[in-house]
């Protein structure tokens, strides 16, 4: 938005509030985490399928189950 935008809203740019920096890392911080908290079901959930499925298998092709 522009200046004049900004006049025609009744603002002053006095009244924008300049972007907080520890806000944003913050922020940031808190989105990686989540992204870590959320994978790790994930990656529990495949092992634990990959450790169940690989004697099944090994089972129906005749070979031995270790």
């Amino acid at each position: 938005m522009t200046a004049a935008g900004i006049d025609e809203l009744g603002l002053t740019a006095s009244e924008v509030r300049p972007e907080s920096t520890g806000r944003n890392l913050a922020i940031g911080i808190g989105g990686v985490l989540l992204v870590i908290a959320a994978g790790i079901p994930v990656v529990w959930a495949i092992l634990v399928g990959v450790t169940a499925v690989v004697p099944v298998v090994a089972r129906m092709l005749g070979g031995p189950a270790e």
